[in-house]
């Protein structure tokens, strides 16, 4: 049996990566979320217990990780951040790996907003880029998160920026609310689809 396809969905936090990919299951295309798996890992015994150690008790909210506070520390230290992706992103990459055996689609989507910062774009077929303007992307951000404008800016700070990859995107969606997203997706949905 031939595998199904690896596509990479990616963009920055806000783009609206979430939303297409509830589009794409609309297709019946499977979608593995990295970042939805990678928050789940924060509940997780083991998890808690290697950060605890890593970060300190200060991100400790009950039994499990605060991830503002855990943000907090990440976003203002680079160093902090590269040593929370070589704890969290193996994890996910097995999982996904796991997962991706099972399906048996044409293709599938592994969402993530590190692709590239993680380097698991190399093992993907195609990458579909999701463009969206920082302030749509803010306010949106704002009002989901609960976070304030300069955190935001943090955490955007420590993506790569649109400018950088979209040469490496095979797709690009733009996302500004002026540009339907359906018509963007059912065209490369059907492109991928005579892969």
């Amino acid at each position: 049996m031939k595998h199904p396809y690896k596509i990479g969905l990616t963009g920055g936090i806000g783009v609206g990566k979430t939303t297409i990919s509830q589009i794409l299951k609309t297709l019946q295309i499977p979608v593995f979320n990295s970042d939805l798996f990678a928050k789940k890992l924060y509940t997780n015994t083991h998890i808690v217990s290697v950060l605890k150690k890593t970060f300190g008790n200060t991100i400790i909210s009950g039994e499990n990780i605060d991830t503002n506070k855990l943000a907090h520390i990440v976003f203002n230290n680079k160093k902090h951040l590269e040593t929370l992706n070589n704890i969290i992103h193996p994890i996910v990459l097995r999982n996904f790996n796991d997962w991706y055996k099972k399906q048996t689609t044409h293709y599938i989507i592994k969402e993530s907003a590190l692709l590239f910062e993680s380097e698991t774009n190399k093992n993907l077929d195609k990458i579909i880029l999701v463009h969206t303007p920082l302030k749509l992307r803010i306010n949106r951000i704002i009002k989901r998160d609960k976070r304030t404008q300069e955190e935001i800016k943090k955490i955007i700070k420590n993506q790569l920026q649109y400018k950088q990859i979209k040469h490496k995107a095979d797709y690009i969606i733009t996302n500004n609310e002026k540009k339907l997203l359906t018509p963007q997706i059912l065209k490369i949905h059907n492109e991928i689809m005579q892969l």
